[in-house]
């Protein structure tokens, strides 16, 4: 038997995707228990921190908040296989299955193999959008809203870094229509703007029963 919902506003659901302070080590981020557990620590990169040293290969991780609830989008690379792993999770009727009863908030994922000069171009894509810059130390991050973040270890050094919706480093960002090109998820990207006010969300959210959490930016990965 399958049981399908529309809208979901069950507060079981919200919270089985609130952002807990485990750390990841690996793993599915796909999966909605992971994300509860994980996300803060994967968004930061704690573990491409942990491994990060002189003579560790360069790996990227970007995380794409187009509202949280709404679509999230998870990049992972490193400069070794040099496969783009995508993740995306999507929005829509959300369908029980007694077998899999968290099938519907599984991100769908895709894979893509990049030769020499696409990783290439990838990188300095990254590099001409600010990645490696000194990050935007105190930029706080709401869940209802659209940013990026970044983490990577590149030349044996950890670097964290974010760009938030609306602003003009946002706006200059190279490497989004990158990674979307390379994307085979299958999952249309959102498009960053103006967040409406929903008056459902804000009641609520008043009771707890929406997830909402704010990261914020700092000098060397997120503010704990």
């Amino acid at each position: 038997m399958t049981i399908a919902f529309r809208p979901i506003r069950l507060a079981v659901l919200a919270m089985a995707a609130l952002p807990a302070a485990c750390a990841y080590t690996g793993g599915d981020i796909g999966n909605p228990l992971a994300r509860r557990l994980d996300w803060y620590s994967y968004v930061a990169g704690d573990d491409i921190r942990a491994h990060c040293d002189a003579g560790s290969p360069d790996r990227f991780r970007l995380v794409y908040n187009a509202v949280w609830g709404k679509q999230l989008r998870m990049y992972d690379l490193d400069g070794v296989r040099r496969v783009l792993v995508a993740r995306a999770t999507r929005q829509g009727e959300v369908r029980i299955e007694p077998a899999a009863p968290l099938a519907s908030w599984q991100a769908a994922e895709g894979r893509t193999p990049l030769d020499d000069a696409t990783y290439a171009r990838l990188v300095a894509a990254f590099a001409a959008s600010g990645m490696f810059a000194p990050p935007p130390v105190g930029l706080d991050l709401p869940s209802r809203s659209y940013f990026w973040t970044a983490a990577y270890c590149r030349d044996g050094r950890y670097g964290f870094t974010a760009w938030k919706y609306p602003s003009s480093t946002f706006s200059s960002l190279t490497f989004d229509r990158a990674l979307f090109a390379l994307d085979r998820t299958g999952v249309p990207p959102r498009s960053a703007g103006p967040v409406p006010f929903d008056p459902d969300w804000e009641s609520l959210a008043r009771y707890g029963r929406e997830v909402q959490f704010t990261l914020t930016v700092g000098r060397s990965g997120l503010v704990r």
